[in-house]
Parts: structure tokens; C-alpha cells; sequence
């Protein structure tokens, strides 16, 4: 005991008890565990969980990376066992397992390239985008491993180089899924003799079709198909938008040149082309599901001011989409022809040189296709000078039923 301890134990003075009772050893800070990242892959997951756990818990790296040659320190609940295990999953689909005694062996882990690294070319010579890849020994169909393309995609007509690691032997058996969930199954493929590994059948033409967005809304999904096909397989856009007035290439491996084509647009409206010769004709045009005739609109301006834009809306009475008047004005007493594609019935919106605007909906275009711009919005007379057909009947009232 401390002189000063005992002097003060001897005279009875305050505090002598206080630092009897004082512990002499702080609570230990919180261990780390540090997983060392020495491939040349990026690591998208860690899981760090007690040895024997059933859940491996959460991903340690959340929303981010490991790039290679970095560290990642991780901090241990306390009261936990010495023995930990070390799960990653790699950018390139493949994984790997380590154990860890943070108590004998330190608190590093280290991942290595250890093990021989196949080298592959993955060609993708199928019409479908290559969704999911798994190369395993073989006989374990039952445990094939992890998806090598990770969260790739190996979109039709492309080729991927991977590498391949945690396989024994080089011969392996492979697995392939498709955009429309057909699979493709290959039993003892050499990888070390044949490393081009070819999905599709390159003996098919190749068929390409420029498809061109030309409604004024996005198309969402598009489907295409042999004329005679049951079924429209998997959407060709995948994670794709074909935006208003864009383009995009359809790559078909099929021996005839007859199609059937679906869009689906953003407004959940669709628009069907079937039987197209993608043979004589390759580009193909979207109108969109709004869209009928070709049909002439004229315009006079009865008002004293300027109209600088004009609008014609269909099924989707808010959407205007493009002023109709890009090339100028509509001068007071001017007249102007329109061509558009559209239904019977539309909305039309006008915008004078003030910014006012003024809108007259449910112009039936079958009947009336010129328009007076004044107060009132008067219709006059067809452009063909006969008068307008009439309405046609109203549906019969249903009949009551005793």
C-alpha cells in the first residue's frame, strides 16, 4: 500500500476508502478485425459473423467498395468469441471464406489471388441478353456457387472476359440463364482447352432493325418475336428507356424475316406491329399509342394579337407534347394547314404573344378539320367545302330488366 494511502488510513481522514475502492484497470476499448483486400478485384461484400452463426448478419460495406490493395477495419461487439468468419463476394461474382482467431492470430485477414485463375471469353451469340452465369465441377449442378457475371449482364451480340477462380480442374460444367429465363446447360467443357465459351447459335443470320421512338411519350418495354410465335419473351430494353425522337439497334438471330413487335410506353398504353419483313424494310417506326391517321388540321386566326404556339393533345388530355408551330408565328387573319397524327378527338391549346393561353377541348377532327381562332372558337366548315357529316347516333338506352 502507498505511504500516502497509509497515512491517511492511520489519521481517518476521507478518501483513504475512495482509493481503496478505485479499480486499477480501465475497460478495454472495443477489438477490431482488419480484412485486407490484396486481389485485383473490387469486393462489393464483407460479412464478418461469429464462427458457427447461422445468419451471416449484414454486408459490412453496405453501399460501398473494397477496391484492391485496400484495408477495411471493422469494430468487434464485445463479449463475442475469439473465432470469426470472414465471407467476401467479389465484382466478378466469385467468393471467398477465411477464418479468423482475433485472440492467437491477430486481428488481419487477408485476401489473396491464391488458387489457379481460369481466363475465359463469355460470347453472348443469343438474340436475349445473358443474365446469369455458373461455372461449377462437375456433378455439383445441386451446388452451383455464385453467379460469375456478379451484377453484370452480358447483353446480346457482346463478349465478356472473365476470370474464373476457386476451380480445381479444368473441367467444369456451366449453367447459363437468359433475359426470358431460358437456360442453357453444358456438361464437361474444358476451359483450359476451349476458353471461349459461345452461348446462341452463330449459324443463324443475324437480323438488325433500326426501331425509332416517334411518340411523344418513352417507351418502357419492347417485345419481338417470329411471326407465329406464342408468347413476346423477354423485354429487349431491359434496363433501357427508347426516350421520345431516340433510336436504338434490334439484333435478331432468327432464319426468317417476318416479326411481330410490342411497345409499351411510360403511360402503360401499348402499341402492336405485326408481321413486319424486318428483311426489306429494317427501320421501323413507333407512332405511339396515341397516335391514328395523318390528318389536316387548319388554323385561322380571328384575333387581334399573335399566335406563337400551338398544341394538340389526344388520349392523354395533359399531354401537349411539341409546339405545332415551331416554324413561326400565327399572324392576326393568318391561315395555317397542320398535318398530325391523331384520333377523332382532341384538345387544342393556344398561346398568344402575351403568354395567354386559351384552350378548346373534344374537337372531333372526323367531322371538323379547320378551326377559327376567335372568341367563341367558332368551327367553321370543312376544308373540302361539304358540310360536316353528322354525329353519329347515340347507343341505345339498356333494356330494364324485370
Amino acid at each position: 500500500m502507498p505511504i500516502l494511502a497509509l497515512l491517511m488510513l492511520l489519521l481517518g481522514l476521507p478518501g483513504a476508502a475512495l482509493a481503496q475502492d478505485t479499480p486499477r484497470d480501465a475497460p478495454s476499448p472495443a477489438r477490431e478485425a482488419v480484412v485486407a483486400n490484396e486481389t485485383e478485384q473490387v469486393m462489393q461484400e464483407i460479412y464478418l459473423y461469429p464462427a458457427g452463426a447461422g445468419e451471416l448478419g449484414p454486408d459490412r460495406l453496405g453501399n460501398a467498395v473494397l477496391p484492391p490493395r485496400a484495408t477495411l477495419r471493422l469494430v468487434l461487439p464485445r463479449g463475442q468469441a475469439c473465432n470469426y468468419e470472414v465471407r467476401v463476394l467479389f465484382e466478378d461474382g466469385n467468393e471467398d471464406r477465411r477464418r479468423l482467431d482475433v485472440c492467437r492470430a491477430g486481428p488481419r485477414v487477408n485476401f489473396t489471388e491464391g488458387g489457379p485463375r481460369r481466363e475465359v471469353a463469355v460470347v453472348n451469340d443469343a438474340d436475349v441478353e445473358l443474365r446469369e452465369l455458373y461455372v461449377f465441377a462437375p456433378g455439383r449442378a445441386g451446388d452451383a456457387g455464385p453467379d460469375r457475371l456478379g451484377s453484370r449482364t452480358l447483353p446480346a451480340g457482346e463478349t465478356l472476359a472473365l476470370r474464373l477462380r476457386g476451380l480445381a480442374d479444368c473441367v467444369v460444367e456451366l449453367r447459363a440463364v437468359f433475359a426470358d429465363d431460358s437456360e442453357v446447360r453444358r456438361a464437361r467443357v474444358d476451359v483450359c482447352r476451349q476458353p471461349r465459351l459461345a452461348f446462341g447459335d452463330p449459324a443463324l443470320p443475324l437480323r438488325e432493325a433500326r426501331l425509332s421512338n416517334k411518340a411523344r411519350v418513352a417507351v418502357r418495354e419492347v417485345f419481338v418475336r417470329p411471326v407465329g410465335q406464342e408468347g413476346w419473351g423477354a423485354d429487349r430494353l431491359g434496363a433501357a428507356i427508347l426516350e421520345p425522337r431516340a433510336s436504338l439497334t434490334l439484333r435478331l438471330r432468327q432464319a426468317g424475316c417476318r416479326f411481330d413487335l410490342r411497345a409499351v410506353y411510360e403511360n402503360d398504353r401499348d402499341e402492336t406491329l405485326s408481321g413486319r419483313d424486318l428483311c426489306a424494310s429494317p427501320a421501323v417506326e413507333l407512332s405511339g399509342p396515341t397516335s391514328g391517321e395523318v390528318r389536316r388540321l387548319a388554323l385561322v386566326n380571328g384575333h387581334a394579337r399573335p399566335v406563337t404556339q400551338v398544341y394538340v393533345a389526344g388520349l392523354e388530355p395533359d399531354d401537349w407534347g411539341d409546339d405545332l408551330l415551331a416554324g413561326g408565328a400565327l399572324a392576326p387573319e393568318a391561315r395555317r394547314e397542320l398535318r398530325l397524327q391523331a384520333g377523332c378527338t382532341v384538345a387544342l391549346r393556344v398561346v398568344f404573344d402575351t403568354d395567354a393561353a386559351e384552350e378548346r377541348r373534344g374537337i372531333d377532327l372526323c367531322r371538323f378539320n379547320q378551326v377559327r381562332l376567335r372568341p367563341g372558337w367558332t368551327l367553321a366548315e370543312r376544308l373540302d367545302g361539304e358540310p360536316p357529316p353528322p354525329p353519329p347516333p347515340p347507343p341505345p338506352e339498356p333494356e330494364s330488366v324485370p
